[in-house]
């Protein structure tokens, strides 16, 4: 049956069951990809672990765009971002520290960039994964 707990649960040993629906952790769900929004340059990533880019080409109408930060963040949180496009980059500042400081522009297809939140606003590149 259900469950509702309102406090901790401590176990000496392993919990163990089936899951037939998302996991949640913390608010976000677990194994479940996201998609950010085609040309959002600060997306939400409150909802979850795993994302993947959405720029279009702007020889098409689409849009090239440059991700800042990211909103909804809690401090501990690790999140994946699959690149879906060869439109998005991202750009070092106060709230996204890349590696060495430099702006990342080459990303391309299939290539993994993922990032650590540090208080809930600034967020610290983990790796990056080409994937080509």
């Amino acid at each position: 049956g259900d469950m509702k707990v309102n406090s901790h649960i401590t176990a000496s040993a392993n919990i163990s069951g089936s899951l037939t629906s998302d996991l949640q952790h913390g608010g976000a769900t677990i194994h479940h990809v996201h998609t950010f929004g085609n040309g959002d340059d600060t997306p939400d990533v409150s909802g979850g672990t795993v994302f993947k880019t959405n720029g279009t080409n702007p020889a098409i109408g689409g849009n090239t765009h440059a991700i800042t930060t990211f909103t909804g963040g809690t401090a501990g949180q690790i999140i994946h971002v699959l690149i879906q496009d060869g439109f998005t980059t991202f750009t070092n500042g106060t709230n996204l520290k890349l590696f060495r400081g430099q702006d990342a522009t080459s990303l391309t297809t299939l290539d993994i960039i993922s990032f650590i939140c540090v208080d809930g606003t600034v967020w610290r590149e983990l790796n990056r994964q080409d994937n080509t």
